[in-house]
């Protein structure tokens, strides 16, 4: 049963992932057609992102026995 990764580890890694990639994608595109940049948006859009990625690497490495 050790080869088996848990299924909550996955479900969350993969949502985790999901935001986190959202919300660079959103930065991106928000600094690239936006009339204004917000600070604000930027640094809230890099921390969200930032945080999510590296909880989806975590659970997935976890999931993986690494």
């Amino acid at each position: 049963m050790a080869g088996i990764p848990s299924l909550s580890l996955w479900v969350i890694a993969w949502i985790f992932l999901f935001i986190g990639l959202t919300s660079f994608t959103i930065l991106i595109i928000y600094n690239k057609y936006g009339r204004e940049v917000s600070i604000r948006l930027s640094i809230l859009s890099i921390i969200i992102g930032s945080v999510f990625l590296g909880f989806s690497f975590h659970f997935l490495l976890l999931s993986w026995g690494i």
